[in-house]
């Protein structure tokens, strides 16, 4: 199964989740089921609480021989149907079990995408914007994709 994994800016427009960026007069709002796609709207400052109707910042996380990982996952990595997982610098167990130098901030393993045991979307508010979306979103849970 092809997943595609979030991170970055996210809002809720006209009742669909885009990806969102900033720029000098507002936003610019893309498509986020086509990568690099040229924005599909933009939205002056004055305007965007009144048309997003949440925003928020994304990062998929994963569940992996029982430890949490940040998944990150590029063109080459997506084509095998594999993710590279970031440890978190503060997770000295991990840390021990990969045999990673402790604070070694490119720590990470890359494995294939079916052997992760969960996989969950963490939102977390977007200053000045409302925030109705679910602050877990769950992809895979319990082995299962949802």
């Amino acid at each position: 199964m092809k997943i595609r994994f979030k991170s970055g800016y996210y809002g809720v427009i006209n009742g669909k989740e885009n990806s969102i960026s900033s720029y000098d007069k507002g936003w610019m709002i893309y498509n986020h089921d086509i990568p690099e796609s040229e924005p599909i709207l933009l939205i002056d400052k004055k305007d965007a609480n009144k048309k997003i109707g949440s925003a928020y910042v994304v990062r998929t996380k994963a569940k992996y021989q029982g430890f949490v990982f940040t998944i990150f996952q590029n063109k080459a990595l997506k084509d095998e149907h594999k993710v590279r997982l970031k440890l978190n610098n503060l997770d000295f167990d991990a840390y021990d079990y990969y045999g990673f130098p402790y604070r070694k901030d490119d720590a990470s393993i890359v494995v294939q995408e079916d052997e992760l045991e969960e996989i969950w979307e963490e939102r977390t508010p977007l200053a000045r914007f409302p925030f109705k979306v679910d602050k877990i979103k769950y992809i895979k849970k319990e082995g299962k994709f949802l």
